[in-house]
């Protein structure tokens, strides 16, 4: 390698260590700080790791064609030393202020939904089936008024060709017949009932 090969190695490194001071912090609020299972932690601690391994290397792979050396280990310590001291505390408040602002957006955005669509599709939908439910109960009325409308003169009919019949012949061919005794309790009972 090269000195000029060398020189980008170190400030890559020491770059790739700030990279992973931030990771690190960045990982730890937003992952880390949740109430997992045991087996989620250990599994999203080993996808982490794995793949700031890979980014490192693939840094690494392109400025020196992968080539190992002790002092890449060190600049990467330096590097993330150099954050810890220098970026975290400015960093942790950039990323809190991230975070605030993206939640602060999501209730936002969930407050409008519910203003401007779901509070006023429930209103829609509570008019409609009051509506629904008067348009049928008026539909029903109706249709009983002209039930009755309909049945009521043959009830009048009825009951008119009733005081008219006999009622002495009525009686005679009652006590002969039981039959007629049965008739006639069936259609009192029916015009009392349309009646009422």
């Amino acid at each position: 390698m090269s000195l000029t090969v060398q020189l980008q190695t170190m400030l890559a490194m020491v770059a790739m260590g700030g990279w992973l001071g931030v990771a690190i912090d960045t990982y730890s609020r937003l992952i880390r700080g949740r109430c997992w299972n045991k087996w989620i932690t250990v599994i999203n601690d080993s996808l982490f790791w794995i793949l700031q391994g890979l980014f490192v290397f693939y840094v690494l792979l392109q400025i020196n064609e992968g080539e190992m050396r002790f002092y890449i280990l060190l600049a990467l310590l330096c590097g993330y030393a150099s954050y810890r001291a220098l970026l975290f505390n400015v960093y942790m408040k950039i990323l809190e202020a991230i975070i605030q602002g993206v939640i602060r957006t999501y209730y936002f955005f969930k407050s409008m939904l519910f203003i401007f669509v779901i509070n006023p599709v429930k209103v829609l939908l509570k008019f409609l089936y009051k509506l629904c439910m008067m348009i049928i109960g008026m539909v029903i009325t109706v249709i009983f008024f002209l039930l009755k409308v309909v049945y009521t003169p043959f009830v009048w009919i009825g009951r008119g060709i009733w005081w008219l019949l006999p009622k002495e012949k009525l009686k005679k061919l009652k006590s002969k017949l039981g039959f007629f005794k049965k008739v006639e309790n069936y259609i009192k009972r029916w015009f009392t009932k349309k009646g009422s």
